[in-house]
């Protein structure tokens, strides 16, 4: 199947029997006053389901080339092993001791990297739409993965506490981040026109000269 068809499958049989299944159960507690404790396992388990297909929705678009699906696979595996990890951790209990911390953190981790890579899945089609691009859309992936990596260490090593200045350098980051993929939506929508060939119109063919036999001959006196 194609990717445009990956997306209507994951669409029409995962996220809209996962958001109404959420949808249900959330009205059920509300008419009922609560769920229980199957029923709270129910909808958190559905929340993360809805979560989870909508990351990786946005991660199954098109590709043009062999890095870009390298970032979407990376951002739909990370997606699906912190789902099932979130699931595990639901319905096995696992409040306290050294397996949940590790999970938890190994589950933070995860996430932070899918929201990363789906990000600059968003991001890297619009690479080729003009010069602009070319510069800004390079460097907001790279400040992503950047600001992923410096977040990510928080999760990664107990009790860390790099000081001031990494945090200070983390919020540069996030700032850079934000700006550049602010700037590539206004240059997406109010910037020049694509200067990839699928922007460029083909040019019209000169008409040919009529054929010897569709032209008029001489009247005969």
């Amino acid at each position: 199947m194609t990717s445009t068809q990956n997306r209507a499958f994951l669409f029409r049989i995962v996220i809209i029997p996962a958001l109404s299944i959420t949808a249900a159960l959330g009205i059920a507690g509300v008419i009922w006053s609560g769920l229980g404790e199957t029923g709270a396992k129910l909808l958190r388990s559905a929340i993360e389901v809805d979560v989870a297909s909508i990351l990786a929705l946005l991660c199954s678009g098109p590709a043009r080339s062999v890095s870009q699906r390298a970032v979407q696979l990376t951002g739909i595996v990370s997606t699906l092993a912190a789902l099932a990890i979130g699931i595990v951790a639901t319905w096995w209990n696992l409040a306290s001791g050294s397996l949940a911390d590790g999970l938890g953190r190994t589950a933070a981790v995860l996430v932070i990297l899918a929201i990363a890579a789906t990000h600059a899945s968003l991001m890297l089609p619009r690479r080729t739409y003009s010069r602009p691009m070319r510069i800004v859309v390079p460097g907001t992936v790279l400040c992503t993965a950047i600001a992923a990596e410096l977040i990510a260490n928080y999760a990664i090593f107990p009790n860390f506490s790099p000081g001031n200045g990494y945090d200070k350098a983390l919020q540069v980051v996030l700032i850079l981040d934000v700006l550049g993929t602010i700037l590539i939506l206004v240059l997406h929508r109010f910037g020049p026109a694509r200067t990839d060939g699928a922007a460029r119109k083909p040019e019209a063919r000169p008409s040919s000269p009529p054929h010897p036999s569709q032209a008029k001959l001489p009247a005969v006196p």
